[in-house]
This record gives structure tokens, sequence and C-alpha cells, in this order.
């Protein structure tokens, strides 16, 4: 498992960055393409700044992002939005960013209480708090995926 930290590891871009500060960081994990009108112009201009990262998230224009995306060796995940039910979320997408803290609480209890390794078979990244992490560390650690914990400015995110 691979611990991720948003802000260094985990950013977001959208056409309102400001890139020389992101430019500092020395290694860029995964990017979320959060773009209000995503153009194949933009989407490369992220590639080229930030050639070593190779995963993307999106959770909007997801036909465009494929599109855009499909025709380079990056890999992008589809993240879940804030209300969209877990079951119909999880049947359109093939590569998920299950963002924990985003599921209503009765799904989220089922999912940490009743299910959470057979879900993580099904996944490479995840995003929750860190009180729900040190609930389940045991179950974490022996996954072969990417954990990305929730701070205060999971609304960025």
């Amino acid at each position: 498992m691979k611990l991720t930290k948003m802000g260094t590891d985990y950013i977001r871009i959208n056409e309102d960055t400001e890139y020389d500060v992101l430019l500092k960081i020395s290694r860029v994990h995964i990017i979320k393409l959060d773009f209000f009108n995503p153009t194949e112009e933009k989407v490369r201009t992220v590639m080229e700044l930030f050639p070593k990262t190779n995963r993307f998230v999106v959770e909007d224009n997801i036909k465009v992002y494929n599109y855009i995306l499909k025709r380079t060796s990056k890999k992008f995940y589809v993240q879940n939005k804030p209300g969209v039910g877990f079951i119909s979320f999880f049947r359109k997408n093939n590569k998920v960013l299950l963002n924990m803290t985003r599921l209503y609480d009765n799904e989220k209890q089922f999912v940490l209480h009743s299910c959470l390794p057979d879900i993580l078979k099904n996944l490479e990244v995840i995003l929750l708090d860190q009180k729900d992490y040190d609930a389940n560390m045991d179950v974490f650690k022996s996954w072969n995926g990417n954990v990305i914990l929730n701070d205060e400015n999971e609304n960025l995110y």
C-alpha cells in the first residue's frame, strides 16, 4: 500500500490553477483534472508540465477526458461525485478512485464493516478519512493499492 498526501502527491488542476506553486513539488503522484471546459490543449499542457505523472483523476466530462487520454500512455480514474449512488457509480466505471468521504453514511458503514476487502479487490485508489484508515489499517496493510488520506481541505479534491 502507498500512502498519498493531498497537496503534494495528489493535486488538483483547473483553469484557475497557478502552476508556479505546483511546479515546485518534486514528484506529483496523481493529478485531478478538474477543468470546467476540458480541451486537449489544457490536458497536454498539464502532461508537459508534469511529465513523470502517469495517473489522473476525473469526475466530470468523462467522455472528453477519455477521448483525450486514450491516445496517451496515461492512466485515469473516475472519482465518485457527491450524492451519486454507490452501486450505480461502480457499475458504470472500470477504473475508479473511491472517495469514501462522498458516500452516504449508510453506504460508508456498509463498505467499511461488511465488504471492504472485496471492494479493495476492484480498486487501485481509495480516499478516506484518517479515522477510517486507522480503524481498518490491517486490511489496508495487505492491499497493494494507493490510499489518499483526507485532510481539512477535502473540498478542493
